[in-house]
């Protein structure tokens, strides 16, 4: 459909009488005039340069979890109009949008359907909310795309269709003697963890892998992670789990870590890979993690914990912190409560408003509570996007 194009209320033109009275002065006018009306990035419109996936694109790969839109020059951060097209071809919203530190990307976390076509007006006739921090509204855009099945989708950007099989059982023989040590609730997690995210899990046997291949691999999942949040981002952290890449620590951390308010596939898959990498040095940073309002990352902080350490101290992140502290851990434990979340409940009724969530979590998981976990009266903040 053809847009309507406004023309700019910054042109104007002067009456015959002040054009003549301007004769004299027509020269130095006019050359100003030019340089103040010069086209330019500041005077021109944004315009979107980028989306994720590619507009036109097929095949994309339905585990997507963010549609990322990057405009011309920075954007009015809280500002934005990702409007319908058509009826039943707007994804499934999770959150709120929010732009990225650099300021022109703007993200929406989705969830897709295989084989479905999306579309997605960013800016409209009637909603312009896209807008640079001078106010200009972005030109219109129009972003398609379909959808594929799971684990074949080939379209650019997206999963790989030469990905490799992946496997529930990555790493699980590896830790069979840790493993051991889990409770019920902790195995029920990691049995269902396996069920519903196998086709990110790698089970090649690395170990028997010549160290070139090897070393390629790593290489690649490294690469990954600086991508966008595609499977093969999310392959790519698991992966490095199973390589068991000492190179993959920091990165790894840093995802598991960030505080800022996300989409929480990421944080936990790092958590789950920092605990099959062994890192130690890890267990302090990862003990605050046991009280994230996210369910998955909580749980995986305990499975990792007990696999880093062969201790079980279930979600009690103060016995943790005190084990490792007497037997000399380095870095130490810092007590000190870390706010994952705005609406985080106050340190001495942050456990109590988790009780109810990991009790409805287990039984929406299937998974039996087990005593001592019973929901408390208080009500619980809302649960953070899984």
């Amino acid at each position: 459909k053809t847009m309507p194009v406004h023309v700019s209320d910054s042109i104007k033109f002067a009456a015959p009488a002040l054009c003549l009275l301007l004769a004299g002065a027509a020269p130095f006018l006019l050359g100003s005039a030019a340089r103040a009306d010069e086209p330019s990035l500041e005077s021109a419109p944004p315009v979107v340069v980028k989306t994720v996936p590619p507009a036109g694109a097929t095949d994309v790969d339905p585990s997507l979890t963010q549609i990322r839109v990057t405009f011309s020059k920075p954007m009015e951060d809280g500002s934005w109009s990702w409007s319908t097209w058509g009826e039943d071809t707007f994804p499934e919203l999770i959150g709120k949008p929010h732009y990225l530190p650099d300021g022109r990307t703007c993200v929406i976390y989705v969830k897709l359907q295989p084989d479905k076509f999306y579309a997605s007006w960013l800016n409209s006739e009637r909603f312009h909310n896209f807008k640079d921090r001078s106010g200009k509204s972005a030109v219109p855009y129009l972003l398609t795309f379909v959808t594929g099945q799971p684990g074949k989708s080939g379209t650019s950007g997206m999963r790989s269709a030469s990905r490799p099989k992946r496997s529930a059982k990555a790493g699980s023989d590896v830790f069979a003697a840790a493993d051991a040590k889990l409770d019920d609730a902790q195995r029920g997690m990691l049995g269902w963890t396996d069920t519903q995210f196998d086709e990110f899990f790698d089970d090649h046997d690395f170990k028997a892998m010549p160290e070139a291949e090897r070393n390629e691999a790593e290489a690649k999942a490294l690469e990954a992670l600086n991508g966008v949040h595609t499977g093969d981002y999310y392959s790519a952290i698991c992966t490095l789990g199973a390589l068991q890449s000492k190179k993959a620590v920091e990165p790894l951390l840093a995802i598991a870590t960030d505080r800022a308010e996300k989409d929480n596939r990421d944080r936990w898959m790092a958590v789950r890979a920092l605990g099959m990498i062994g890192d130690k040095q890890v267990v302090p940073s990862l003990i605050p993690l046991l009280y994230h309002l996210n369910a998955n990352t909580r749980w995986w902080a305990q499975i990792s914990l007990v696999r880093l350490t062969g201790q079980n101290f279930g979600k009690d992140w103060q016995a943790w912190g005190k084990w490792w502290d007497s037997q000399g851990g380095q870095p130490p434990f810092n007590p000190e409560i870390v706010r994952w979340y705005k609406d985080q409940a106050p340190p001495e009724k942050l456990s109590e408003s988790l009780a109810p969530m990991d009790h409805d979590w287990l039984q929406g998981i299937g998974v039996k509570t087990p005593e001592g976990q019973k929901p408390a009266e208080s009500p619980a903040p809302a649960p953070a996007k899984q």
